[in-house]
């Protein structure tokens, strides 16, 4: 679970990164339209008196120049810095530009001049809801504007309405910047939810993982406390015989027997310690997830039948046809826990039918570079209205408190994971029969 946590963390570092990375190219991209766009308007500067302005076209050149060389230094800045320069290259140096431009050609008499009531509103383009970049966008018009009717002298009933006119429009694009502002926030909201929603999603699936994998262990717990009993109990009893066969030397017990004694102790005990890895390994199963790969199918069937093992035995006689050569393309520990599931789920149909001469069968087959792995038995099948919602999240035919109901979902979705299918049949002889197919590797 930490290794998955610690993954998601990255992600979403990446996703971030990502996503700043875009708001930089769309700057840039935004100061190089500027650029583009100041140029031909140059022929506006031409109509507006007309006759060529070369004076103003060496004007929109510098324009442009700075305006390009702005756009290329964001890469180089930090965010605080970067923004500085958007206001400067955004706002402060088209206001700058345009009241020379307009100087050039008139004064307050060029139509140009009433590109000022504008400016507000497309300066509030670099804002990004910002207040003091947003003032900025105001205060800059309305200084160049005043600026230019002072030195032509206009009346002050002209320049009043002038004013008037550009801060108007610069009050529009305030109320524009602070719904923008509104808008950010309530995107950033939304996010921060959508995460918060896909991080309990996240914590509920590894609940539903464990709650699954909680239930295998409960379905062994009876046949490992009857398995672990068998081999303690000729421990013991041999353990007693060599004791006391230690405080009397002198019964005449052969080197042979002392030998087949420590040899069934010794097997004994590795049984037990066999039992006990086995479940260790099916409890830390997640913990230990890798990649899809190949591997080898032979030990992953022999240590699911081995740990199955301590419930079928006193159920069902257990038969397995597995080649030694076959490699499939999966995950090695929840293939295993796929197969461990369809024992388990087998021989609990086989008890709850009450079948005397209960079998299971365990066989694999290679058919178009596809390896078959089928699990049979010859309990009571499938009943047709159930086969359809077979592997459906917390559809179960069991008894209240035996089953989870998340077993074959979950079963189903590694196996699709490894680029395989699970499916569910009944066998025309009687009982059920699953089959798992994956690639040949």
């Amino acid at each position: 679970m930490t290794q998955q946590h610690g993954g998601e963390t990255l992600d979403s570092q990446e996703a971030t990164a990502r996503s700043e990375e875009l708001v930089l190219r769309n700057e840039q991209r935004f100061f190089f339209m500027l650029a583009l766009t100041c140029l031909p308007f140059w022929v506006v500067d031409a109509l507006s008196v007309m006759r060529p302005t070369w004076d103003t076209l060496a004007l929109r050149v510098v324009w442009a120049g700075l305006t390009l060389a702005l756009g290329r230094s964001l890469w180089r800045l930090e965010p605080p810095r970067r923004r500085l320069v958007l206001t400067i290259g955004g706002v402060v140096v088209p206001n700058l530009f345009l009241l020379l431009v307009v100087h050039r050609l008139g004064g307050v008499g060029n139509p140009l001049f009433g590109w000022f009531c504008v400016m507000p509103v497309v300066s509030l383009s670099v804002s990004r809801g910002e207040t003091w970049q947003a003032l900025t966008s105001t205060f800059m018009p309305l200084v160049c504007a005043g600026t230019l009717l002072w030195l032509e002298g206009a009346p002050p009933v002209l320049a009043g309405s002038w004013l008037l006119l550009v801060a108007g429009s610069g009050v529009v694009g305030l109320q524009m910047s602070s719904f923008y502002r509104r808008l950010r926030k309530a995107r950033k909201k939304a996010e921060e939810e959508q995460r918060a929603v896909q991080e309990a999603l996240v914590a509920s699936q590894a609940r539903v993982l464990e709650a699954e994998r909680l239930a295998q262990v409960g379905r062994l717990a009876a046949g490992v406390a009857h398995e672990v009993k068998n081999p303690l109990a000729y421990v013991q009893a041999n353990l007693r015989f060599l004791l006391e066969e230690w405080r009397q030397p002198t019964t005449g017990a052969s080197d042979t027997e002392y030998t087949d004694a420590l040899h069934e102790t010794m097997q004994g005990v590795e049984r037990i310690h066999q039992i006990v890895k086995d479940l260790t390994a099916l409890s830390r199963a997640e913990e230990s997830v890798e990649g899809v790969g190949r591997c080898e199918l032979a030990p992953i069937i022999d240590a699911s039948v081995r740990l199955a093992s301590v419930r079928l035995k006193s159920l069902v006689k257990l038969s397995v046809e597995v080649p030694g050569d076959l490699s499939v393309r999966a995950e090695s520990r929840r293939l295993g826990q796929v197969l461990l599931n369809l024992l388990l789920n087998a021989a609990d149909a086989i008890e709850d039918a009450k079948v005397l001469d209960g079998r299971v069968a365990v066989r694999v087959g290679v058919e178009a570079g596809r390896v078959r792995l089928m699990v049979e038995d010859n309990g009571p099948g499938i009943s047709p209205e159930n086969l359809p919602r077979l592997f459906t999240s917390f559809f179960t035919t069991k008894a209240p408190g035996k089953g989870t109901g998340l077993g074959l979902a979950l079963s189903r979705q590694y196996v699709e994971s490894f680029g395989g299918t699970l499916r569910a049949e009944n066998r025309p002889e009687g009982g059920a029969r699953f089959i798992v197919e994956l690639s040949a590797a």
